[in-house]
């Protein structure tokens, strides 16, 4: 690399300048000249106003970006001019986007364009430094600048042809910007015209920039640009395939801007949940047309219209219908269908202003429909499934049932109920003012069903079924009962109870009322399918292992056990020697559902290793034999994590929690039950890692997601409930924790019963509420009845019974009951050391607050290695800035004082600061 550039530098050094080009701050590049300071000079290395740069004298420092200072120069020879000066830092000198960038530069030296800010010159000071000069422009970011001078929508729309053709100048030359945004278009007055110019062009394309509130990075990729700007193929970080349509799109959401002085997508709501959410949100939302949009600022669209010297009605009516069409087009999610070039964009807009037809024109049906198919992009099978499986298995049902020439007859009926019904939904003339959704399909086929079958009625079954199903795949369970009740009703008349058919729809009702937490509905049903299909279908029939584990997860609620896990292992049993034959899809299925439903019973009764051994295998299975993570992997995942929770294993925890999230969360929605049963454990998660404002906020969006989507008795919304009562009482906000442990409480003992082991779970947390609250004889009445019904229900070493075992004794220790409280504290930490392992937090726990109780009793000796064990162990386990682990420091230091070693308090004492601060 040798060779010279146009100016006068080699390759390597003009590229890295060029990068800088891009990390700077733009808008600055504009700023007023009396803004700098001494206070600012003196971090620029050196760099003192007057003093020179090359043939640069420097005026002003007008900002700073990550690598770079800017500041305002004057040129004196061989032209008298100022420019921005960009100047990189000391240590900022790295040659790795050299060769990324080499191309590039050849193309931005022959970039000419009356709107576009020109490069002027590049080169080194005297100890190296390198700097760029280019145009200095005096002014504004074209929205302000339009709303600064009051423009008319003509006259942002004639300004913005400038810009047009100025992007298209620069495709032309095969350059992309992928910046595009107000505060790289600065608008300036030259000879008393107005004169909009593209700052920083190009450079975007193939920088990697340091983090700015403007620019957001992942680790696994990044996204380059501004994400309000951004086209959905540059939000795709794997896409590499970015073409000047990108720069369409940009143009699109700046026309938009510059209408209705609004952003397609509000930057609070569009960042508040991440890259992922952003990236989704760009991909898959169509924005709203500029005329809704404005409708929605409510008092600010009097300012917006004020702005552009309008009346709000008037606005509203100009962006109406022709208008708005223009940036609609050019923001389309699909690259072909916007506009071809920055130059056919220029030109609609100049169409729109003289009168002429516009390229762009209203959605058609078929734009439309696909509307509706990339935004339900995870649901097109259901709709499928209405569509095929309907035809497809109701034909087969109808042979099997009457006989070839009659399931003719009935498949035309399902046809002809196809195309007046669930076809009819989706044309969008039919449905305009309301959104097509899978839910609207899914209604307007249940309306149109009454009264359509009465002479085949089974026909009417199998679509109630199918619809059924799908309900059930959007978490709309109670829809989802409704129709299954009433195909079980028709298959019950037609078939009969003893009918595989019958009894395959039963156990789907069955989980039907298991969804709605009616879990003795549910029991009843299982076992009538059970029971049916061994007598109908024989002991080894496929249908058998998943009518046993539906029947299981039953058991599992109920708490028993014992029950649920013979079921599960002779259904697996029966799986396994289908496996021994000719295993396909079905089988690996079958077995990762039972095997999941077996480690969640382990887990519940405590057994956690066992749990873990299955978890692993089921994990296994699912990554090598099944093409993709089904419904029964993903809960084998979400149990695995809720596993490596209750074993205090975090990190793995995490890991498969947050995996279980996104694709829930891309396959089911972010309001799907199971989805937000994800979110509620990854809350718990975060409150267990000491993450307590992640937790809150995780929690509360949890919870008011679930109550609107399937209100307060469903198992998500109360495990939310109770989770986020857990997270209060560890900040002791022990007020805010109390409504959501007695509705807990009430519920679960309504659909589970008083002995339930979930409903005793949470009746000991109440019960450490009332402890918190000084309310001794209720804490204590209630702390003893359920450990009475613990020890009977789950046995005396249950993590749940070990849990309020160390309630309890916390409770004698505060009544001063210290003989009490040291035998309970004795029992649960042998528990947990035996049930968990001694370096379990539960354990770690217990060790603390035995100490503390030593300590209070003045045994000194008994106390130290306590104390030092629950702190080494909470450091390794939880980190150094846990509130556990500093709760633990702050013990051994009170310890010290307080048994006179004022040395060792002092240690210890140095090592809390750290943690302490970096807590905070």
């Amino acid at each position: 690399m040798g060779t010279k550039s146009s100016f006068n530098l080699d390759p390597e050094q003009l590229n890295e300048l060029l990068v800088l080009g891009a990390e700077g701050i733009n808008s600055d590049i504009g700023a007023d000249p009396d803004i700098s300071t001494t206070s600012d000079l003196s971090k620029a290395a050196g760099q003192r106003l007057g003093t020179w740069v090359g043939q640069y004298k420097l005026v002003s420092f007008l900002g700073e970006g990550g690598m770079a200072y800017v500041y305002l120069a004057e040129q004196e020879y061989p032209i008298q001019r100022k420019v921005a000066l960009k100047l990189i830092k000391p240590g900022m000198d790295s040659t790795h986007a050299v060769a990324r960038f080499e191309a590039e530069r050849q193309a931005l030296a022959v970039l000419d364009h009356p709107n576009i800010a020109h490069i002027y010159d590049a080169g080194a000071t005297g100890s190296g430094q390198l700097y760029f000069a280019m145009e200095y422009i005096e002014g504004l970011a074209i929205t302000e600048h339009c709303d600064h001078y009051q423009l008319t929508i003509e006259e942002r729309l004639r300004l913005f042809l400038q810009i047009c053709h100025a992007v298209h100048h620069a495709h032309q030359k095969g350059i992309i910007h992928r910046d595009i945004k107000p505060s790289n278009i600065l608008v300036s007055y030259q000879n008393d015209q107005t004169v909009p110019k593209i700052i920083d062009f190009g450079v975007a394309k193939a920088i990697s920039q340091p983090l700015t509130e403007r620019t957001l990075f992942t680790e696994q990729g990044q996204l380059f640009g501004t994400p309000e700007y951004m086209s959905p193929e540059q939000a795709d970080m794997a896409n590499e395939d970015i073409d000047t349509r990108s720069d369409i799109y940009s143009l699109g959401v700046l026309l938009y801007v510059l209408l209705t002085g609004a952003l397609p997508f509000d930057s609070e709501t569009l960042r508040e949940g991440g890259v992922e959410h952003i990236r989704q949100v760009i991909r898959e939302t169509d924005p709203k047309t500029p005329s809704t949009r404005l409708s929605s600022l409510d008092e600010e669209a009097k300012q917006v219209a004020q702005s552009r010297r309008i009346e709000v009605a008037a606005l509203a009516k100009c962006l109406h219908k022709e208008l708005e069409w223009i940036p609609l087009k050019a923001m389309r999610k699909e690259r072909s269908e916007r506009y071809r070039s920055a130059s056919e964009l220029a030109d609609d807009v100049d169409n729109y202003l003289t009168g002429a037809p516009l390229i762009a024109g209203p959605p058609g049906t078929m734009y439309k429909l696909r509307k509706f198919i990339r935004r339900n992009r995870a649901m097109v099978t259901g709709i499928a499934a209405i569509l095929a499986i309907l035809m497809a298995g109701i034909i087969v049902s109808m042979v099997l049932v009457f006989g070839q020439a009659r399931a003719r007859a009935e498949a035309q009926a399902v046809s002809d109920f196809l195309k007046h019904s669930v076809l009819e939904s989706l044309d969008p003339y039919k449905v305009e003012g309301r959104q097509i959704t899978v839910r609207s399909i899914l209604d307007a086929a249940s309306k149109d069903l009454e009264g359509k079958f009465q002479r085949t009625p089974m026909v009417e079954a199998e679509i109630r079924h199918t619809i059924g199903f799908a309900y059930w795949s959007l978490g709309l369970y109670e829809q989802h009962v409704l129709h299954c009740e009433r195909a079980v009703d028709i298959c019950r008349a037609q078939l009969g109870d003893e009918n595989a058919t019958t009894l395959l729809w039963v156990k789907e009702l069955g989980w039907g009322y298991y969804n709605q937490s009616q879990f003795e509905e549910a029991e009843k049903l299982f076992s009538e399918a059970v029971e049916g299909m061994r007598r109908v279908l024989g002991e080894e029939h496929e249908y058998i292992p998943h009518a046993l584990s539906s029947l299981g997860c039953v058991y599992i609620m109920q708490g028993r056990f014992n029950e649920a896990e013979e079921l599960l292992l002779k259904a697996d049993e029966i799986v396994q020697r289908e496996l021994g034959k000719e295993p396909g899809p079905k089988e690996y299925w079958d077995l990762v559902n039972l095997i999941h439903i077996l480690g969640w019973d382990y887990t519940a009764e405590g057994r956690y290793n066992e749990a873990e051994r299955w978890f692993n295998k089921g994990l296994e299975i699912s990554r090598r034999k099944l093409s993709e993570l089904n419904w029964h992997a993903l809960w084998l995942m979400h149990y695995h994590g809720e596993l490596y929770l209750d074993m205090g294993r975090y990190k793995e925890a995490e890991e498969l929690l947050l995996e279980t999230l996104a694709r829930r969360s891309r396959g089911l929605g972010r309001e799907h039950p199971d989805t937000l049963q994800t979110m509620s454990v990854l809350g718990q998660l975060y409150h267990r890692q000491g993450r307590y404002k992640e937790a809150e906020s995780l929690l509360l969006e949890t919870l008011e997601t679930a109550r609107e989507s399937v209100g307060d008795d469903y198992l998500c919304t109360l495990g939310t409930m109770y989770r986020l009562a857990e997270l209060y009482l560890a900040l002791e906000r022990v007020d805010e924790a109390e409504p959501f442990l007695l509705k807990v409480s009430d519920i679960l003992c309504r659909i589970l019963g008083e002995e339930n082991w979930l409903t005793l779970k949470v009746r000991s947390t109440l019960a450490q509420l009332y402890r918190m609250q000084d309310r001794h004889a209720k804490a204590e009445a209630l702390y003893l009845k359920t450990l009475e019904a613990q020890r009977r229900v789950l046995g005396d070493n249950h993590p749940c019974t070990l849990a309020t075992v160390n309630g309890l004794a916390l409770l004698h220790m505060q009544k001063g009951h210290s003989e009490d409280a040291s035998n309970l504290f004795r029992e649960a930490l042998r528990g947990k050391q035996h049930k968990l392992g001694d370096d379990h937090p539960d354990t770690l726990e217990t060790k603390n607050d035995l100490a503390v109780l030593y300590k209070e009793q003045g045994d000194y000796d008994k106390a130290e290695p306590l104390l030092i064990q629950a702190l080494e162990g909470r450091r390794l386990k939880l980190g150094d800035t846990h509130p556990h682990t500093i709760q633990s420091l702050t013990n051994l230091i009170t310890f010290y004082e307080s048994s006179g070693k004022s040395e060792q308090a002092e240690e210890w004492r140095v090592k809390l600061l750290p943690a302490e601060a970096a807590k905070r």
